[in-house]
């Protein structure tokens, strides 16, 4: 059962979300896949997307201060799942 939810999850990020309704299924469904199986992968790959969305638009340019903020808000999520991930962002923007 949980493998076909992870396989539903991985094809849910393939194929995007066209509504908003598409994500909040989407993320319910994560959420109860998280907390059957303890594997936070599609977290800790959420995160770790926007943050490197993030770098690639601040490429060569300092992050203003409410850019990062928002992205030291990213790197705190990022530490309840995988700290020495979390550590390596935090690195990238010291």
């Amino acid at each position: 059962m949980m493998e076909d939810t992870y396989y539903q999850l991985e094809e849910a990020l393939v194929q995007g979300f066209q509504t908003p309704e598409e994500y909040q299924a989407y993320k319910e469904l994560k959420e109860h896949y998280e907390e059957v199986t303890g594997d936070y992968s599609f977290s800790i790959q959420e995160l770790t997307s926007q943050l490197e969305i993030a770098l690639q638009n601040q490429r060569d340019v300092e992050f203003e201060e409410h850019e990062k903020e928002d992205y030291l808000d990213l790197v705190q999520k990022l530490e309840e799942f995988d700290s020495s991930l979390a550590t390596h962002y935090r690195q990238l923007i010291d």
